[in-house]
């Protein structure tokens, strides 16, 4: 068990299991990335990096990053707009840890995030992890909590479901090394990296807490029920190179488990 010591503002975990490197894209998040950027530096392990990836905001929010004086933040920037694959892309390329660990500019972990998440993965020798986490509106209000029914997953599982969401995903570079988004899959790309992973025949584990909140937006693509089933179709058909009738099948699985998803 993590030996920890008490400090006035949190609890430091003493275990070293190695550099997590934080991948965040940014785009005119001047609302929400003060807040998320805050979340990390609240993290009990804090042998940490954190990439983020500006893709040529026109808002405040670079400058709020900006404002942090910690040299764990690392700022890089894109030449044009090219999207959030291609700015993760970036910062995978750059980092220096042994696990990479994925936050948007507008989602939240908790304090004890990357400490018990690490240290499952670590300690069990798993390669590639997620979590539970819970669903906010842009008040910051829990509307549901999203807990993945299979305490573990494949390939083929999350071609008909994806429990993976990208706020919650580690995975251990020394087991895979470094796994990139795939930048033909618009909207998707974080589904295509992780069947990119699992088709090798690993397994994704879950660990059942809620560590990470995850903001819906009005008008979001996650909201945009009609641009996902075509976003969905292009990582089978396009990406995937899957036969017309198992695209469909799995198409219909999608749908049907997409309905239930937040529903108890």
């Amino acid at each position: 068990m993590p030996i920890v010591e008490k400090t006035q503002e949190k609890i430091i975990t003493a275990v070293d299991y190695g550099l997590v490197s934080i991948i965040m894209p940014n785009y005119n998040s001047e609302k929400y990335v003060e807040a998320t950027v805050k979340s990390v530096l609240a993290q009990t392990y804090e042998k940490w990096e954190l990439l983020l990836v500006d893709d040529c905001s026109q808002d405040d929010s670079l400058e709020i990053v900006r404002a942090f004086r910690d040299e764990r933040i690392k700022i890089l920037s894109t030449e044009k707009n090219g999207g959030a694959a291609a700015a993760r892309n970036i910062a995978i390329e750059k980092a220096q840890g042994r696990w990479i660990a994925f936050l948007d500019s507008d989602d939240l972990w908790t304090p004890d995030k990357l400490e018990k998440q690490i240290s499952y993965m670590a300690e069990n020798q798993i390669a590639f992890s997620y979590s539970d986490y819970a669903v906010v509106n842009e008040e910051g209000e829990r509307v549901y909590t999203f807990k993945p029914k299979l305490g573990k997953c494949n390939y083929r599982d999350i071609l008909k479901h994806c429990h993976i969401g990208c706020l919650t995903a580690v995975y251990d570079t020394e087991r895979l090394g470094k796994v990139y988004m795939p930048t033909d899959a618009p909207k998707r790309e974080d589904l295509a990296c992780w069947l990119s992973i699992l088709k090798n025949g690993v397994e994704a584990h879950c660990l059942h807490e809620t560590l990470a909140e995850y903001k819906v937006h009005t008008g979001s693509v996650s909201s945009n029920k009609l641009s996902m089933i075509r976003y969905q179709w292009q990582v089978y058909r396009r990406v995937e190179g899957i036969g017309l009738f198992s695209s469909l099948y799995y198409l219909v699985c999608w749908a049907i488990n997409g309905f239930f998803k937040y529903r108890k």
